[in-house]
This record gives structure tokens, C-alpha cells and sequence, in this order.
């Protein structure tokens, strides 16, 4: 028989299998109630839900500018965006203080470390959505989001390096501590008009997700099919096309080119082939699901942002049908995530799917 990986018939969305396996290494540190508390079983994935609201809003203020859509919505977007933020951050700090053991897990788990640098990630992406409203609240958010997703991307990187993790842990979340972090980072500072910094981050994100996407490509094409509930870690596949096209047009102030039309172009057959493979893969709804929600919502902010700047050629014939898309994506996702709480099976653990 196989023997399986550490990530095997572990959710993206629970470190509890971890959980036991620490506290019984320790001697049964934590007692089974504080092992089994929603607290404990708080994944860092559930940021995936509050980044894919924050650049949701930030396609609904593009829709504002290109067809009018309703102002109310879009303030609406982003209030619910920036409360959705406040409240995963304060469960994840409750997190580090009352479950230490499920916090150490998760950091030890391949595929779970990938998320919680994605804390700061939304940060950076509130400051850009604020921006308008309060330059100080965004300048605050901004930096103290950059720092704290590029230390997280630094630190994950350099223990990468100092040690090896299984092939068949290797997913598309491995281009969130760094790619997208940094992608996310020159937006920011493209928005505050910091273009020769912006330069570094983009230059930091497109190499880093060249080089993870080579082993990426190379580990899908020829090593064994991902395990379970990790397989919903192939929406981030979307992402790093998308937010770098996003980032190169914040950068570049472009109308339209060949690099982001090409950029652009990636990302919508990195959509087609996502979305056909989760449809196929993915039999059970998880939270995991919101990774794809993110790129997506960078894919339509990125068009919609070329079409606002008079690309009559691509963006505006894309512009609307990816835009209605994202929505009903974004509708569904929500709906099920809805449903989910309310049964009780949101964090619940499940065993790998066969």
C-alpha cells in the first residue's frame, strides 16, 4: 500500500488530524475539548473568503465608473468586505493565544502554511479599497499588511529551502506566501504612487510564480492526482495570471498591450481548465472552494480596469460577460458557505475523498 502524505485526509479547512497528532507527541497537552473547539479547528484557508470579498468590492467600484452600477452596492461591498476582514483576523488571534497546539499544526502542514500569510495579503488589499475614504487608514494597513505577508513569505520560503516537503504536497497554494503576496503589494503601492517599489514587488511576484508554476506544471502532469480536500487548492491555479495582470495595470497605467493582453489571455484558459477540473474533482462543497474566488475577481478587475482606460479592442467585449460571471460565482460560493454554517459543516473534518 502507498504511503500517504502528510496532507492526505487532512481539509484545507481544519488542522484538527494534526492537532491530535501534536497534543499526543506532547503527552495529550490540550484536553479533547479544547482540541475539538471551533477555535482550534479555525483554518487560515478561511482568508481565501475574506480576499475574494475585498476584490469583489473592488470590481463593483470599476462597474460604478464603467456602467454606473449602483453606488450603494459597491459601498455596501466594501463595508461588508473590511467587517468580513475584522472578524477573521480576531478568530485567527484567538486562535495563536487559545490553541497554540492547532496553530503550531498547521504551520507544520506543507499544504495548511500556505494560507496564514494571506492575513496581511487582505490587509493590503483593504488599504487599496479604503484608500479613497481615509489615506492614513489605508498608508497604516498597507504597511503593517506588507510586512506582515512578506515576513510570513520570507520565513515560509527560507524553511522550504532548509528542509524538503513530499512531492504530492506540492499544490497551487504554494504561490500564495510569496506571488501573490507580492502582487498584491506593488497594487498597493502602485495606488499610493510608489511605482519604483511597485517594480520590485511585480518583479518578485511574476519570477517566483514562473519558477513555482515549472515544478507546479511538472507535479500535476506526471505525479499522483491530489488527495481529498487539498484539490480544492486548484482554484488558486487562476490567481497568479490574474492579480499579475491586475498589478502590471496599476503599474503601467496601460490602455492595453501585449503583455497584459497576454497575461490576461492566461488567465481566462487557466479559468476555463479550473473550473472544468473542480467541477469533476471536488465532490463535496468546502470552504477551500473560495481560493478560486480571488483570481477570478482580479481577472474581471483587471478587464474592467483596461476597458475604463479605452481598450475597445479585448476589454470592452470581455468586460461585462466575465463581470456577470464573477457575480454568480461569488453568489454561489456565498449561498453554499451560508448553508454550510448554518448545518454545521463548515469546519467539519472529513476523511479523504474517494
Amino acid at each position: 500500500m502507498e504511503k500517504p502524505s502528510i496532507s492526505e485526509g487532512i481539509t484545507p479547512l481544519s488542522g484538527l488530524a494534526l492537532d491530535e497528532a501534536v497534543a499526543s507527541a506532547h503527552g495529550g497537552m490540550i484536553t479533547p475539548p479544547m482540541e475539538k473547539s471551533l477555535i482550534a479547528r479555525f483554518p487560515a484557508s478561511f482568508f481565501a473568503i475574506g480576499l475574494g470579498t475585498s476584490s469583489f468590492a473592488g470590481s463593483w467600484q470599476l462597474a460604478h465608473q464603467l456602467w454606473a452600477a449602483p453606488e450603494g452596492i459597491v459601498v455596501a461591498l466594501m463595508l461588508l468586505a473590511a467587517c468580513l476582514w475584522a472578524v477573521l483576523l480576531t478568530l485567527y488571534i484567538l486562535k495563536l493565544s487559545l490553541a497554540p497546539l492547532a496553530m503550531r499544526a498547521e504551520l507544520a502542514n506543507p499544504v495548511q502554511n500556505c494560507f496564514p500569510g494571506l492575513a496581511g495579503v487582505g490587509m493590503m488589499l483593504t488599504a487599496v479599497s479604503i484608500m479613497p475614504y481615509s489615506k492614513v487608514g489605508a498608508v497604516v494597513l498597507l504597511s503593517t499588511g506588507g510586512v506582515l505577508a512578506t515576513s510570513y513569505g520570507i520565513w515560509r520560503t527560507q524553511k522550504i529551502w532548509r528542509g524538503t516537503i513530499s512531492l504530492s504536497d506540492a499544490t497551487p497554494a504554494l504561490y500564495l506566501p510569496v506571488a501573490a503576496a507580492s502582487f498584491v503589494l506593488s497594487i498597493g503601492l502602485s495606488t499610493f504612487g510608489w511605482f519604483d517599489w511597485a517594480e520590485l514587488a511585480l518583479g518578485a511576484g511574476l519570477f517566483s510564480w514562473l519558477a513555482t508554476e515549472s515544478l507546479l506544471f511538472g507535479r500535476l502532469y506526471f505525479g499522483e492526482p491530489l488527495a481529498g480536500q487539498i484539490r480544492s487548492t486548484m482554484g488558486v491555479q487562476l490567481a497568479p495570471p490574474a492579480v499579475c495582470s491586475l498589478a502590471y495595470a496599476d503599474l503601467s497605467g496601460t490602455a492595453g498591450d501585449v503583455f497584459i493582453h497576454s497575461l490576461v489571455g492566461y488567465a481566462l484558459l487557466q479559468a476555463i481548465v479550473v473550473g472544468a477540473i473542480l467541477s469533476r474533482v471536488v465532490r463535496r462543497f468546502s470552504a477551500g472552494l473560495w481560493s478560486v474566488s480571488f483570481g477570478a475577481t482580479a481577472l474581471a478587475t483587471s478587464i474592467e480596469k483596461l476597458a475604463v482606460r479605452g481598450d475597445t479592442n479585448v476589454a470592452t467585449v470581455l468586460a461585462l460577460p466575465v463581470f456577470v460571471g464573477v457575480n454568480l460565482l461569488i453568489l454561489w460560493l456565498a449561498v453554499r458557505t451560508i448553508i454550510s454554517a448554518v448545518s454545521g459543516s463548515l469546519l467539519q473534518v472529513t476523511q479523504e475523498e474517494k
